[in-house]
């Protein structure tokens, strides 16, 4: 096992079944085994990369970087070369892992690295696992950095996070030792890219120290997810709110096909037991694998009528907020106390406040600092307060409320201010065949993008959808809100919003594409 100070985290040495992929089943020895393995790959490393999709090996790169007093820096295995370029010139680590998938990508970022560095490709890797043993390891400093989280970017060039070992320890206590969501008999659904703080700390480092078990999905399409919850009992799923939307559409779909599963959900709603819930949707859950305990969302704001219907349906989720700085809960939901657009209460230990509207934390888990960036730090780090960007309200009971990001409140050259999540909610009320939009400034007006669902527009025979949206959407839109936050002009985009890899939209970006493309506005 590792121990930090005599105290056992991230992984126990034995026989237990730890990790599930592609059908084959490594147990806590074998991973410390592999660890034991890629740990003799390097020595005197000050950071390893870890550039790769998600699989057994980005795990044991990532703890042979800690028994190596290595500081782990987690890279999107999706970013483009210019992208991977960034971090590894920001943070200039010694030795990279990569994967065949993500090879000729590095090697195109390469050509723009100045540092020198050592390549380890997972599939180059060629030794025999029961040639090392399980040995245990120590890691005696739990104030060292342990890992550098580059942020998704959502307003800019992404940003190296700082965490301790005591940051990310005192987010796996709430949720193991505080509140036992993660334990030695659950199993957790691994989807997300690990080189998010969400997922490696909830599809990874939780249920690893927990003792618990996990199981990758090979992709992210529906029918692989499915089967991996149905084939290994999963008890855990750990989304975003886009995830959750996708399943709540396919499933709603099918229930206002017919007049009767229609009015057993409304009867569900309104006797509210999730026991009947799930007698009367026992179908929905085996499809689910039927052992799911706790739908985790993180990564943004989940949609409340998602949230009401997966309700409904006899599911209980457990909603939280958080930022890579936090390392990264803020707040979570608890189990059976869970309040339809509240985000939870604060992390046992942190202080969480509202400060002229804005969310700042307080304690043990919020991160040393940006690396080699001492000017943005001082910027959200004040008197040891983490101020977040978010806004929000907290109520009598300690429930957070999250209403918008403070940096992307709009502020028009008149002082005048547009809160564009707000508007966002509202456009979207109006019609069924917009699948998105975003809300921006451009030229001291504000507009939007719209991302059409073209399956139902072509479904419904729309002639003119520039039309469409212009009288349905926004000129009743702006007859219901004052003046100043009304709509002025609009795109049509024929691919998804920008947003990061969790579905956070980068809002920054829509101006740039307001220049490239022609408005839409119906006179």
């Amino acid at each position: 096992m590792i121990k930090i100070k005599g105290k056992n985290l991230f992984l126990k040495s034995n026989s237990k079944t730890a990790i599930i992929w592609q059908d084959a089943a490594y147990s806590y020895d074998d991973i410390l085994k592999n660890v034991n393995y890629y740990s003799t790959l390097f020595s005197k490393a000050e950071k390893i990369a870890v550039f790769s999709e998600n699989r057994p090996e980005w795990i044991y790169a990532f703890y042979a970087g800690w028994k190596n007093g290595a500081i782990v820096v987690p890279v999107d295995f999706l970013a483009s070369a210019e992208e991977v370029a960034f971090i590894l010139n920001d943070c200039q680590p010694e030795e990279i892992f990569c994967s065949a998938k993500t090879r000729d990508t590095l090697n195109e970022a390469l050509k723009s690295v100045g540092h020198k560095y050592n390549i380890h490709c997972f599939e180059d890797q060629t030794y025999q696992v029961n040639d090392f043993s399980a040995e245990e390891f120590e890691i005696d400093d739990i104030m060292k950095t342990a890992a550098i989280i580059y942020t998704s970017g959502t307003t800019g060039s992404p940003k190296g996070v700082m965490l301790s070992f005591d940051n990310i320890l005192a987010n796996v206590e709430a949720v193991t030792d505080g509140i036992p969501i993660y334990t030695d008999f659950r199993t957790v659904l691994a989807l997300l890219p690990y080189h998010h703080v969400f997922p490696l700390m909830g599809a990874m480092i939780a249920p690893l120290n927990a003792g618990g078990k996990i199981a990758f999905s090979p992709s992210i399409k529906p029918e692989d997810i499915l089967e991996t919850l149905q084939k290994n009992a999963v008890n855990l799923i750990i989304g975003v709110p886009r995830l959750y939307a996708a399943f709540h559409k396919s499933i709603m779909d099918k229930i206002n096909a017919h007049f009767i599963t229609k009015a057993l959900f409304k009867t569900a709603k309104l006797i509210n037991s999730r026991a009947f819930s799930k007698f009367i949707f026992k179908t929905v859950h085996r499809k689910f694998g039927g052992h799911v305990e706790y739908m985790i969302s993180g990564g943004a704001k989940l949609d409340e009528d998602v949230a009401r219907d997966f309700k409904a349906l006899g599911f209980e989720m457990l909603e939280g907020f958080g930022m890579t700085e936090a390392a990264p809960m803020i707040t979570f939901t608890r189990p059976g106390k869970w309040v339809i657009g509240s985000a939870g209460q604060a992390l046992p230990g942190l202080d969480v406040k509202i400060k002229d509207g804005e969310i700042i934390a307080r304690g043990r888990n919020i991160m040393q600092g940006y690396y080699n960036r001492p000017e943005e730090t001082a910027e959200v780090l004040k008197d040891g307060w983490l101020h977040t960007g978010d806004l929000g309200s907290i109520d009598k009971d300690g429930y957070l409320y999250v209403t918008g990001r403070k940096k992307e409140i709009i502020v028009l050259s008149s002082g005048k201010n547009v809160n564009p999540e707000e508007a966002e909610k509202k456009l979207r009320s109006f019609s069924d065949f917009i699948s998105d939009v975003g809300v921006f400034m451009h030229d001291d007006e504000i507009k939007a993008a719209f991302f059409p669902n073209l399956k139902e527009v072509y479904e419904k025979k729309i002639p003119n959808l520039a039309k469409h949206i212009q009288e349905e959407i926004i000129n009743k839109y702006n007859k219901q809100v004052s003046y100043y936050k009304r709509i002025s002009n609009f795109l049509i985009l024929h691919k998804e919003l920008p947003k990061t890899r969790l579905g956070k939209l980068q809002r920054f970006k829509l101006s740039k594409l307001a220049n490239k493309f022609r408005f839409n506005k119906q006179d």
